[in-house]
């Protein structure tokens, strides 16, 4: 099961990194030591934890515009905050989020990272067409067969193998970055000093605890509904904390749940420790043995595999949502998506809009008496 379980997150570790603009290597390692840590001091046994869509979209114009070494500053500061925000129990202020603003979130989230991809889709070969195409019918059709193997991955072999096979001419991983085992610590870098790039990487750490903290109550809300357990956010604030601090100093970035892969742990059968623990270990194992193969993987294929995680996160409550009081819900939702979408920034548009949210409630309330 850990074993199946690494595998589905193979594609998704090494898109999310390119989102970031970081190596393959680093989503991989991060993923893998992330999962080993979690399967050791967190408080929900079976949910995943790894460097996700939202942390990736964050820390992006971090690594554009600072490098590798503020990335791993901010992850630092980021592991710190949702320490800190376990001990206070400020993850319970979660609770104060607007529906409207997580809806917004979610969409948000869903849009930037569907535009991401859109320039491994849309390229100017006829054969890269061809493997979107067949790639989308394989993820959408394949489940209709079975659901014990995710069809994600069921699209990466085959459209991979193809494209030895048949040697097409569509643009690889390999073409992009490499994909092999080399930790760099936090103590090897000299701008450790430089106090300028603590302060930056500070904000981005902020940016990526709040964010973390969002997708680990979506997914918290989902897994105590699939298996009727409540989960102590805060102890789990506090072990994602931990093993981010640790990532960061083994020069990797942080990460928070997963919805999906955490879903999919349930589904398969994972009932302990043991699966989160194998698959993190796996994970670390297939730097050495898939590095090759993996440098082989069309970039299309990922662009798609990603497309469809985009598809996923869109909040299907949305409409609903906004036709109990389509005019105040419906610019809640607008809002917040705007906010994010203008500045980039997921945590930016949370907390505008709530304290916006809540202001407004303060005046109303005011004027009424």
């Amino acid at each position: 099961m850990g074993i199946l379980l690494a595998l589905a997150l193979i594609p998704g570790a090494i898109a999310f990194s390119l989102i970031a603009g970081v190596s393959p290597t680093i989503g991989l390692m991060s993923t893998g030591i992330i999962m080993v840590v979690m399967s050791i001091v967190g408080n929900r046994s079976l949910m995943i934890s790894a460097p996700s869509s939202g942390v990736s979209l964050v820390v992006a114009p971090l690594v554009a515009d600072n490098g590798l070494v503020a990335l791993i500053m901010a992850t630092f500061i980021m592991g710190l905050i949702q320490i800190i925000f376990g001990i206070f129990r400020m993850n319970q202020l979660i609770h104060l989020v607007p529906q409207g603003v997580v809806i917004g979130f979610m969409n948000a989230l869903g849009i930037l990272l569907l535009t991401s991809q859109i320039k491994y889709m849309i390229p100017t070969t006829i054969t890269t067409y061809g493997i979107v195409v067949i790639s989308f019918l394989i993820i959408w059709l394949f489940p209709k067969v079975t659901n014990r193997i995710p069809s994600p991955l069921v699209a990466i072999i085959v459209m991979t193998t193809v494209t030895w096979l048949f040697q097409l001419n569509s643009k690889l991983v390999a073409d992009f970055t490499a994909i092999h085992f080399n930790i760099t610590p936090l103590t090897a870098y000299d701008d450790i000093a430089n106090g300028h790039l603590w302060f930056i990487a500070s904000v981005y750490g902020l940016a990526m605890a709040i964010v973390a903290t969002i997708q680990n109550a979506l997914t918290s809300k989902v897994l105590d509904n699939m298996t009727n357990v409540d989960s102590d956010v805060s102890r789990e604030s506090i072990g994602q904390g931990t093993a981010n601090i640790i990532i960061s100093f083994l020069g990797g970035y942080g990460g928070s749940a997963l919805i999906g892969q955490s879903q999919f742990n349930i589904t398969m059968g994972g009932t302990s420790r043991v699966s989160t623990l194998t698959t993190g270990g796996f994970l670390l194992l297939s730097i050495y043995l898939f590095g090759g193969l993996l440098m082989k993987i069309p970039m299309a294929v990922l662009a798609t595999v990603l497309v469809t995680i985009a598809f996923s996160t869109f909040d299907r409550n949305t409409m609903g949502f906004i036709k109990k009081s389509p005019l105040s819900n419906g610019c809640i939702v607008i809002l917040t998506m705007c906010i994010m979408l203008l500045t980039n920034n997921l945590a930016i548009g949370v907390i505008l809009v709530t304290l916006c949210y809540y202001l407004i409630r303060y005046m109303i309330k005011k004027e009424r008496t």
